[in-house]
């Protein structure tokens, strides 16, 4: 083949200024160029970024303070992106492995021999054992979209397995769509003007939603209550009015709890629930299961403490403001539901005063049709065959069971995605990487993925490259450009994609010379003015049609019956096609690891394991930098202080955290009042063979309302079916070491 080489463009033009003085460690330094663009890395807030260019160089990063939500303001995690893309550590070319797989040793490769070497063995692997021998494995590293559709093209074309699914929060998604149809969220800048309370669930902002704060303070000034769901005394918790505490997986029968004090006491709002919801009777029926006295049984929160937030979220216009923790479980579908019927007896949908936020619509752009996947995933002209579909969130489970099938997976490309230390058991995972002919990595450090590789490419920091993200919290677009040249022999994701098409034959399919703006206008283009979103303009405030200001404000939804589902016929009608959790009023259904599912196996492992994201990584993105690791120090595991006096452990000895399907080695105890007796807590990300990946430990369950099985499916839809990985079914020992 020839040589490969980069697309070139001159990115001055993305300026917003040139030649601008800025100080840089203590010296007044002279930028060639200052470029907008935005924070892809998977949290609501998405900030808007001012990058400050040197020779190519990125000197400074900056919050841009016209974006209208973030206001100038990162969090550590941002800034630390200087730290990130000059790292002397980066992957700087590819690489070939020369040792075994888990070694680690590599021979430095060109791109040329790199790129052969993989499409050879696709096209063996395609003649040996057909396309659907093939998947990439990508998700959420960099949440950009735009290069998704491009590796799909490429998918598609090869004839590969899909990859669909999610680890987080499509069993929240799933839940809340067979409630209330559509999703939006209302922004905090309508809310926090009017409404008395804010009812926060499973979310905590200090670590993943720092910009609610400006918004959450200016609302209690005004006097609304602020009541705090999560089983960890978090920051946003210590600030908060009340805070209840349930034991994991419990959410279900706390909202039950709250609904039955609310109508028993004649609080529910009569007139709104017989004008826009279906089904109160058939949801009336189980929350009569559950009194306080029993929620406060099962959950561990104090009668009196449901029985005031149950008052106060009754006779006070509420904000509901959900996050994704309550989504760890086997019944986070279940949870959503709760929480979304909750809201609805009591009247707080469609409001400025108070309405229901889970997700918005554009978390996931091409299910609503905003985002036009199909025009790039599917170029005219080719014939793109019907292929099997293969569930992330049962990804190492998929490969066991194909192979068991006869029809195995032989080659995997991962990119934008930890696929050794972000699946739950890492064990089996690393067993499963072990039977594949072609296993490649598009990543900027050696991590725990590259050490399993055969071949690792050096892949592009976001700022080295385009990309679309919008939010899925507020509502302003700012597309992502290059601010400066890819380091090293870095190539952008969609032109990696893009010339292993061209080198499987289908140079037709990727012209060479179309860039990631030309895909995004494809994208996009028909639905907002994209040019107003690119540099130097920007952020783009998002059509009202696609984000309203106040969602469901008209009463309508986008379910069976037209109004909010208590009893979801759509649920129903799904359960009579697939097998799952697909109940149609919201019930507890205990985790599948507990003290009341499992007692045996409780009484062997008394801790249920949580695991936050923490605030100074994204997943296992950033604890290799100078920065963080200084600031978040060694791995710590938190446990109450009653269950530390009984495992003799003090504060800062050294513990051995294990189960039946692993052990974590030398974690720092932390006794705390953090969190109740019966729960450990260990953030989530670390690398593997750092030691003190939680995953290790994790349950390979998963959520519901469908049931994936083994993940190899023919049919699927994220928000009918749902599913996440139920992380938090884990159950786990400790003892000092």
């Amino acid at each position: 083949m020839a040589n490969f080489t980069r697309l070139h463009e001159d990115l001055n033009k993305y300026a917003v200024a040139r030649n601008v003085p800025v100080w840089v460690g203590g010296k007044k330094v002279i930028a060639d160029r200052v470029v907008k663009t935005a924070c892809p890395h998977n949290c609501y807030d998405t900030c808007g970024v001012l990058a400050y260019i040197k020779d190519e160089k990125v000197i400074k990063l900056e919050g841009d303070p016209d974006h209208p939500i973030t206001r100038g303001h990162l969090c550590v995690k941002g800034y630390a992106n200087v730290q990130k893309i000059n790292s002397p550590d980066r992957v700087k070319y590819p690489l070939i492995r020369v040792g075994e797989r888990g070694e680690g040793k590599f021979r430095r490769a060109t791109w040329d021999e790199a790129l052969d070497y993989i499409v050879d063995k696709l096209k063996d692997i395609r003649s040996r054992y057909g396309g659907e021998a093939f998947s990439e494995y990508c998700y959420s590293g960099n949440r950009e979209h735009m290069a998704k559709t491009v590796s799909g093209r490429f998918l598609n074309l090869f004839g590969a397995s899909k990859l669909v699914g999610s680890f987080c929060l499509l069993s929240g998604a799933a839940g809340s769509y067979y409630s209330v149809g559509d999703q939006h969220t209302m922004m905090p800048e309508v809310w926090s003007e009017k409404t008395e309370m804010i009812f926060l669930v499973g979310r905590n902002p200090s670590f993943t939603n720092p910009h609610i704060y400006p918004f959450l303070y200016k609302a209690m000034e005004r006097g609304a209550k602020l009541v705090v769901v999560d089983p960890y005394v978090t920051a946003v918790a210590s600030k908060a009015d009340l805070h209840l505490q349930p034991r994991p997986g419990t959410d279900v029968v706390l909202a039950l709890g709250m609904m039955n004090y609310i109508i028993s006491h004649d609080m529910h709002n009569k007139e709104f629930i017989a004008k826009y919801t279906h089904g109160f009777e058939d949801l009336l029926e189980e929350v009569k299961t559950m009194p306080v006295e029993k929620a406060a049984e099962l959950t561990g929160i104090e009668a009196e403490k449901i029985i005031q937030a149950a008052q106060w979220y009754a006779t006070l216009n509420t904000q509901t403001e959900c996050g994704y923790g309550h989504q760890r479980y086997s019944n986070g579908h279940q949870a959503q539901r709760a929480y979304a019927c909750l809201a609805a007896i009591c009247g707080h949908i469609g409001k400025e005063t108070g309405n229901y936020n889970y997700i918005d619509q554009m978390g996931f752009p091409a299910l609503p049709g905003f985002m036009q996947a199909g025009k790039v995933m599917n170029p005219e002209g080719a014939d793109i065959p019907k292929t099997r579909l293969i569930n992330i969130a049962t990804f190492a489970t998929a490969i066991q069971e194909a192979a068991a099938q006869g029809k195995p997976i032989k080659g995997v490309i991962s990119y934008r995605g930890g696929l050794v230390s972000q699946q739950p058991e890492v064990a089996y995972t690393l067993e499963a990487l072990k039977t594949l002919d072609l296993f490649v990595t598009i990543e900027q450090f050696m991590t725990d993925d590259t050490d399993w590789a055969d071949v690792v490419l050096p892949g592009c920091h976001y700022l080295e490259q385009y990309g679309l993200h919008p939010s899925y919290w507020h509502h302003y677009l700012q597309v992502l450009v290059p601010v400066c040249q890819p380091y090293y022999e870095a190539v952008p994701d969609i032109e990696i994609w893009a010339e292993l098409g061209r080198r499987m034959g289908w140079e037709e399919y990727f012209p060479k010379e179309t860039t990631g703006l030309d895909y995004i206008k494809t994208l996009i283009g028909e639905n907002c003015n994209v040019d107003e979103a690119v540099s130097p303009k920007g952020p783009l405030r998002l059509p009202e049609n696609w984000c309203p200001r106040v969602p469901y404000a008209d009463l309508k939804f986008a379910t069976p019956s037209g109004k909010i589902e208590l009893y979801s016929i759509g649920m129903e009608e799904r359960g009579k096609k697939f097998p799952g959790d697909f109940k149609a009023v919201p019930y507890h259904l205990e985790p599948e690891e507990s003290p009341l599912s499992t007692p045996e196996l409780y009484k062997k492992y008394p801790l249920t394991l949580i695991s936050q994201h923490p605030a100074f990584r994204t997943h296992s993105q950033y604890y290799n930098l100078p920065w963080i690791r200084e600031i978040e120090g060694p791995a710590k595991i938190y446990i109450s202080r009653e269950d530390a006096a009984k495992a003799g452990v003090k504060e800062g000895d050294k513990v051995r955290v294990f189960n039946d399907r692993g052990e974590l080695k030398g974690i720092y105890a932390k006794p705390s009042i953090r969190v109740k007796s019966g729960t450990a807590e260990l953030s989530s990300g670390m690398w593997v063979k750092l030691g003190a990946n939680v995953n290790v430990l994790s349950s390979r369950s998963i959520g519901g309302p469908r049931d994936v099985g083994a993940g190899i499916m023919e049919e699927y839809h994220p928000l009918l079916d749902g599913n996440t990985t139920a992380y938090f079914n884990t159950l786990v020992q400790i003892e000092k070491m």
